[in-house]
This record gives C-alpha cells, sequence and structure tokens, in this order.
C-alpha cells in the first residue's frame, strides 16, 4: 500500500463523477486511453484529456482529506468496470512537472530544515520512502505505482486548521505544548500518526512551530499571532513549560487524594 498506516480512500462515489462515466462508452475508452507520447501530435485532445484527468484527481484528494496519493491508489480509485486509467502517471508528471498541487514526498521532506527532523520524527517518516531525486532522474520520469505523492495544497490548508484549532484551544495559554498533547487536541484532523507529523513539517517550514526534545519529551513552541514566526526556544519558555507541568501533576495529585478522602 502506498500510504502506509492511511486507509486508502476507496472508489470515486458516482455523485463525484462526471455524466459521461456511465453514459458514454466511447468517450470514456478515449479517457481511459493512454496520452500520446508527444502533445504536439494531437494537443486539442491532449489537453482536454489531461483536463479532466486533473479535475478529478484533486478533487478526489479534497474529498478524501488525505494529503497524500500515489499512482496505484488513483488507478483503484478510479476504475471502471474491469478497466483503469492508462494515462494517470503521465497525469501525476504533468503535475509535478508544472508544481502546482502535489510534490514528491520526498522531495517535501528533503525541502524542510533537517536540524529540525533530526530528533528523531524523521527516523519514522523517512524510512518507508522511495527516494526519488528529481535533479538525478529528470521531470519527465513518470512516479512508480508505490511512489508517495502530496496534494501541497490540502497539506497547506490541514496545516492552517492545526494552527487555528491550537491557538483557539486552553493549551495556547502558553506557546509551548507537549507534542502528546497537542496529537491528542489534532486527532480529528490527523487520521493517523504521519499525516500529523507532515502538518507539522509544513508548519516548520513555515516558520509558524519549532521543536525540541527536553528530557526525552518532545515539545512544541507556536508562533504567537497569525502573521507571526516562531521564535528559537530559550530557557524562559522551557521553564514556564516545566512550572505548568508540574502544576498540572499536583493538581491531578490533589484530584487523586481527594477522591481517596471521599471513599
Amino acid at each position: 500500500m502506498c500510504s502506509p498506516g492511511e486507509a486508502p480512500p476507496g472508489p470515486a462515489p458516482a455523485g463525484d463523477l462526471p455524466p459521461e462515466w456511465e453514459t458514454d462508452d466511447e468517450r470514456m475508452a478515449f479517457l481511459f486511453s493512454a496520452f500520446k507520447q508527444s502533445r504536439e501530435v494531437n494537443s486539442t485532445e491532449w489537453d482536454s484529456k489531461m483536463a479532466f484527468w486533473v479535475g478529478l484527481v484533486l478533487a478526489r484528494g479534497r474529498r478524501s482529506g488525505a494529503v497524500r496519493t500515489c499512482l496505484r491508489e488513483l488507478q483503484n480509485g478510479f476504475e471502471r468496470r474491469g478497466s483503469v486509467p492508462l494515462g494517470l502517471g503521465t497525469v501525476l508528471r504533468e503535475l509535478l512537472r508544472e508544481n502546482r498541487t502535489e510534490d514528491r514526498e520526498s522531495d517535501f521532506m528533503a525541502s524542510v530544515d533537517s536540524s529540525w527532523i533530526s530528533w528523531g520524527v524523521g527516523v519514522f517518516i523517512l524510512k518507508p520512502l522511495k527516494w526519488t531525486l528529481s535533479s538525478v532522474l529528470g521531470d519527465s520520469k513518470i512516479p512508480e505505482e508505490e511512489e508517495v505523492l502530496i496534494y501541497v495544497e490540502l497539506l497547506q490548508e490541514k496545516a492552517e486548521e492545526v494552527y487555528h484549532l491550537y491557538q483557539n484551544s486552553a493549551l495556547s495559554s502558553h506557546p509551548v505544548v507537549a507534542l502528546s498533547e497537542l496529537r491528542s487536541l489534532c486527532a480529528g484532523l490527523c487520521p493517523d500518526e504521519r499525516t500529523f507529523y507532515l502538518l507539522l513539517l509544513q508548519l516548520q517550514k513555515e516558520k509558524r512551530v519549532t521543536i525540541l526534545e527536553q528530557n526525552g519529551e518532545k515539545i512544541v513552541k507556536f508562533a504567537r499571532g497569525l502573521h507571526a514566526k516562531v521564535s528559537p526556544m530559550n530557557d524562559v519558555d522551557i521553564g514556564v513549560y516545566q512550572l505548568m507541568q508540574s502544576e498540572q501533576l499536583l493538581s491531578q495529585k490533589v484530584e487523586s487524594l481527594s477522591q481517596e478522602a471521599e471513599k
């Protein structure tokens, strides 16, 4: 499966498909056929087919809420009467080439400051990847069936949701929060741990969060304000965070003792 720990969206619902999907076999035979090797052979047909599939691929990503996909998952999702579209690899290649809405997950990871990844999340995220370096392979290469691609626009939107969710929660009383607490807060937005980390990476790329490992615990610092950039974690941040954690532990202990006394 191209998305470890993430359930594939499945076949597209009939309501998300154009009318000709079920009614026009001749049109669909053309759309399911492979692209001509050169667009110049018939640019009108080539552009028509490309526009059709680009629209469906992007709509599918937005409907499912998944920030990641791959060629095989899309082929299975758009299967029609036992046939799969033969030109989806070309569609993904064009989206990558134009840098419109998709990126290779490996390239996205490489674009993020490696010092942020070094604290441990990198091992979880990077190990399953098939690294594909565009500078070596060239933009003409069609993505492999299992190569993970990212819906960049959707990733940015969901990262924005994470930021607003934090800002509107009780956790925002202090800019530093435990990674585990943030993960619990974002459970509804992030169906799996991999998506959660990718969203954090996007926020880090935008300089809206920074991460530090303190005494074996990973903590996250958020920028204050919608358009602010996060400042480096300092001793004051860590000290206030530790005081808040101690206060929380004491409150839990008092509550526990109170319940025991009542019994």
